[in-house]
């Protein structure tokens, strides 16, 4: 198992634009990303308890659908962000570090966010299962500047 320190340190190593901060045994990480150049930043928090799954929040701008009330896909009733499935061979385990995984794995989430927002269609591949629904108007800007 990687130290609870190891991995903020690959997360400040990878993405030096985040913050990380440390409670008892556990980390939170924040930070901002932008899957491409013409994208909307994103704020990130990573919330890591020594030897559990790192939890993936959107702080802002807030999760939106292109239509009223429909479900946001790949994302959990508490409104994380669903990253891998848990039992697959590609799924993160505590021997692999966060800043080489779940970030980018956030990142590649956003970017196909983006296109989903612009189509309708989710590209990113997955198991489909029930997102939450979007209470909030649909998107007019587009989320690709």
């Amino acid at each position: 198992m990687i130290g609870l320190r190891e991995q903020g340190a690959s997360v400040i190593s990878y993405f030096p634009q985040f913050r990380v901060s440390y409670r008892g045994d556990q980390m939170i990480a924040h930070g901002e990303v932008q899957p491409t150049e013409r994208s909307t930043p994103y704020r990130l928090r990573i919330a890591y308890r020594d030897g559990d799954k790192p939890l993936v929040y959107l702080v802002s701008p807030k999760l939106v659908s292109p239509e009223p009330g429909q479900s946001i896909p790949h994302v959990y009733p508490d409104n994380r962000l669903c990253l891998y499935q848990p039992r697959s061979r590609n799924a993160w385990t505590k021997k692999r570090f966060i800043g080489q995984t779940i970030i980018p794995w956030a990142i590649d989430w956003l970017f196909h966010y983006e296109i989903w927002l612009l189509t309708g269609d989710w590209r990113g591949g997955g198991v489909e299962h029930r997102g939450v629904k979007s209470d909030d108007p649909p998107m007019t800007s587009g989320a690709i500047a």
